[in-house]
This record gives C-alpha cells, sequence and structure tokens, in this order.
C-alpha cells in the first residue's frame, strides 16, 4: 500500500498494543455478494433507526414550539448552523475515533483501539467544558453575527446560550456512540438514541407549554429537554461500556501515558482533516443561513420545515455510512484492500434503492407532512413545491455520504475535507448569494443553491473517491 505506518494520511494508524492479532485468522475477503449485504444491513439498519430518532427529535421538537408561533420556530432554526459549527470539532472526534477502533478491530488489537478511544474522549471532555463556559458569555456576539432576524435574535440568543452552555451532555454521547459504532455495536447506540428521545420529548411537554404543574418557559424548556436528553444518552453509554468490556472499555480513561506522541500526532491528522471538512461544510451552510435571514420569518418558516426532510435523509445516508466505516476500516486494518470496493458497491446498491423509496415516499406524501405544521393553504403548497427538488437532493446526498464514508474507514480525510471546502464554503454559499440577492429568487434562490453545490460534491466524491480505491486494490 501506498505511504507507510506512520500516521500520515495514508489510512494507516499508530500501533500502540502488542496484539496485533493471528496471521491465520487473516481472511481472503472473496464473500459472497449476500454476505457483505448481509453484513451492511446488519449494522446499518440500527445505525439508520438511531440517526433517524436524532431527526425525529428535531422533527418533534419542532412541531412541539410551532404553537408558540412561527416567529418561534425560526428562532430556534436559526441557532442550528452556529452551533453545528462549533460541534465540527466533536463530529470529527466522533469520526476519527471510529477510524480508530474499526481498524484496531480489524487488526484484534484491543490495546491500541482503547488507548485511541480513551484519548479522543479526554480530549472532546476537556474541549466541550472549555467552550460551554465559553458561550454562556458569547452567546449574545455569536447569535449576532449568525442572524440578521430582528424579531427573532433575543429569543435565539436565550436558547443558544443554554445549549451550548452545557454542550458537554451533547458531545459525550455522540463521541461514545461513535466508538461503538466503530466495532458494530450499533444496537447499543440506538439504544441510547431512544433514551434521548424519550428524555427529549418529557421534558419538551413539561416545560414547553407548562404541564403537571412545571412552568411555562416557551424555547427554553425545549433547550432543556435537549440537555436532558444527552444526559440519557450519556449514562447509556457510561453503563454499557462499564458492564460489558468486551473491546471497548472505560478502564484506564484518565491514563494519558498509555497514548505515545505519535499517537496523538495522528489524532491531529485524521481529526484535524475531519475538523476543517466539518468546519467548510458548517461555514458554507451558515453563510446561507445567514442569507437567508435576510428573508421574511414566513418565507422561512416553510424552509426550515421543509429542510426537515432533508435531516431525514441524511439520516439514512449518515446510518449506512457508519456500517461502511465500520466494515471498510475492519477490512483495511485486516489488510484485505479489496474487500472495501466490495462494501462500497453494495452500500451504494442499497442507498440506491432507499433514495427511490424516500423520494417516492416526500412527492406522495407531502401535503399530510406540511399540514403537521401549518394550517394556511399557501404555507402547504410552497413546501409541496420544495418537497421536488428535495427529492432530487435525496439522490445526491446518500450516494456522496456512502461514498465519504467508505473513504473516511481507509483513513482518506483529506479528500472529503477538499471537497467540503470547494462545493459547501465556497460554490453553495456563492449561488445562494447570487441567486437570492441579485436575482431576486428569495427562498428558491437557497434551494437551487443547494442542488447546484449537491451536484458538485456528489460528482467529485465519485470521480476522487474511484480513483482511491483503485489505488487500494491495486496496491494488495
Amino acid at each position: 500500500m501506498n505511504g507507510s505506518r506512520n500516521g500520515g494520511g495514508d489510512g494507516s494508524v499508530i500501533r500502540v498494543g502488542s496484539n496485533q492479532g493471528d496471521p491465520k485468522e487473516k481472511m481472503t475477503g472473496e464473500g459472497s455478494h449476500r454476505d457483505h449485504r448481509r453484513e451492511i444491513i446488519l449494522i446499518g439498519v440500527p445505525a439508520i433507526l438511531e440517526s433517524l430518532i436524532a431527526v425525529l427529535i428535531t422533527s418533534i421538537d419542532t412541531k412541539m414550539i410551532a404553537p408558540l408561533g412561527k416567529a418561534a420556530v425560526s428562532a430556534v432554526s436559526l441557532t442550528a448552523q452556529p452551533k453545528n459549527l462549533f460541534f465540527a470539532i466533536f463530529f470529527a472526534l466522533g469520526t476519527a475515533a471510529s477510524i480508530f477502533v474499526s481498524q484496531a478491530l480489524g487488526r484484534k488489537d484491543r490495546k491500541e483501539a482503547n488507548a485511541y478511544f480513551h484519548a479522543v474522549l479526554r480530549l472532546g471532555f476537556a474541549i466541550s467544558v472549555i467552550l460551554g463556559v465559553a458561550f454562556i458569555f458569547l452567546a449574545d456576539p455569536v447569535m449576532r453575527l449568525c442572524s440578521r432576524q430582528a424579531e427573532t435574535i433575543e429569543t435565539s440568543i436565550s436558547f443558544f446560550r443554554v445549549i451550548m452552555g452545557l454542550m458537554v451532555f451533547q458531545t459525550m454521547p455522540l463521541i461514545l456512540n461513535a466508538a461503538l459504532r466503530g466495532i458494530g455495536l450499533t444496537k447499543v447506540t440506538l439504544v441510547s438514541g431512544v433514551f434521548q428521545a424519550a428524555v427529549d420529548f418529557l421534558v419538551n411537554y413539561l416545560l414547553i407549554e407548562g404541564h403537571l404543574g412545571f412552568p411555562a418557559l416557551g424555547v427554553i424548556g425545549d433547550a432543556l429537554g435537549t440537555v436532558a436528553g444527552g444526559v440519557a444518552a450519556t449514562v447509556v453509554g457510561l453503563v454499557y461500556m462499564k458492564r460489558h468490556s468486551d473491546f471497548l472499555t472505560l478502564k484506564g480513561v484518565t491514563d494519558r501515558t498509555a497514548l505515545p506522541p505519535e499517537g496523538w500526532k495522528n489524532i491531529r491528522s485524521k481529526a484535524g482533516n475531519t475538523v476543517f471538512e466539518n468546519l467548510f461544510t458548517r461555514v458554507g451552510f451558515l453563510i446561507s443561513s445567514v442569507i437567508l435571514s435576510g428573508l421574511p420569518a414566513d418565507q422561512t418558516s416553510v424552509y426550515f420545515v421543509a429542510s426537515i426532510l432533508l435531516g431525514y435523509t441524511f439520516a439514512f445516508g449518515d446510518g449506512l455510512q457508519s456500517a461502511v466505516v465500520t466494515l471498510t476500516g475492519r477490512s483495511m486494518g485486516a489488510g484485505r484492500p479489496k474487500e472495501i470496493l466490495e462494501y462500497l458497491k453494495q452500500a451504494l446498491l442499497i442507498g440506491a434503492v432507499l433514495c427511490a423509496a424516500l423520494s417516492a415516499v416526500y412527492i406522495l406524501g407531502a401535503r399530510l407532512f406540511y399540514r403537521q405544521y401549518f394550517q394556511d393553504e399557501a404555507a402547504i403548497t410552497q413546501g409541496m413545491a420544495f418537497n421536488w427538488v428535495i427529492a432530487a437532493l435525496t439522490f445526491l446526498q446518500i450516494l456522496r455520504i456512502i461514498i465519504a464514508g467508505a473513504m473516511r474507514g481507509t483513513g482518506e480525510t483529506r479528500i472529503p475535507r477538499k471537497m467540503a471546502m470547494v462545493c459547501v464554503l465556497i460554490i453553495n454559499p456563492a449561488a445562494a448569494l447570487l441567486l437570492t440577492e441579485v436575482w431576486r429568487l428569495g427562498v428558491w434562490g437557497i434551494w437551487w443553491a443547494s442542488v447546484i453545490s449537491q451536484v458538485c460534491w456528489f460528482l467529485s466524491a465519485l470521480i476522487l473517491g474511484r480513483k482511491r480505491f483503485r489505488q487500494l486494490a491495486g496496491a494488495e
């Protein structure tokens, strides 16, 4: 294979354990197509369900604050992009954890897996506590920078301060679950998601409008529900690892000497590329969100509700990506690069079928969906028109996510970073600005900008990914 095992961008990791696996157990990777599909489905279905629960939380949260008015919906929705911008650090750490533990699993190196897992977990905890304290004071200037919607700004600031000030309870389950997904334990992360949703909805019910004697806190109640759900998810992950330490364990989590300096360099390499990928993505979407916030709240509220469907699309793609990262990472660690291409082909086949099914549901069920949020016919009709664009974006998004996931599983994080920089940081906001401010297409300008950037993103993933996987297969 190209490169050496020095923690560079070639997909390698630093080996910190002594158990490198039994050479006799090195498989040839000549399983049938059905076997590969079965593995993807067994890992992917719980991961998809977990991702769907996360989107369902957002969807139901939006519905539960809808009685407070369209301004409240827009206020909460406008905090999503700045939140995700700063959460890019933790998404990257989670991705790095998945890569490290999946490749260590392929080598059957438990010590290496836990050294990386513990290091990432400690780092994530420290950063989230520091940033959480900072955002108690910085919520006001950050939201005023990210939103131009005067009628919602104070509400957005209040919501953002609670969410970010207590962010540690959202970042910890993110990293814990990413590590568990890396070794294929998606059923555990699904249970974590169920508990998170249940607690979130309960607290929302009690505190948004005030029930069973609890105060009506409005959007602050929604924020506290999100935090409480994160606490529940964290407890599930910690309890599982404490009781089941078959591969990953919490024992030794405070040992800062377990990972050598070369290992920290590897974390910076893998997580650093992913951080920048997420930052480019989030900054690009944030710029588009700022452009969008210059439009009236009546228009943006329909857009934000329509965007929930793209969240469901992403959930399916992200679930399949979890399976692909686990399986390609395991194959990479076990020295079976040709098997990676087979997993990718089967995942793309499954993804294409899901795209067709989702697109049909979005189009046929559009009116029913928007009736859950709006009463006026104009808003419902506008949403139904948006769904045709969402159906097209579904194919581009899911298939691109699967390809990028396979690249990450091999340890290749530079290519996804470069694609995000060009397509999301440059093309998307530039197109959005041109179409909304120059051509005056309003909210439709945002949608067409998304189509343009997603087409470029998908094509670049297809071309660069194909080159990457052919190199790996030819190097075996």
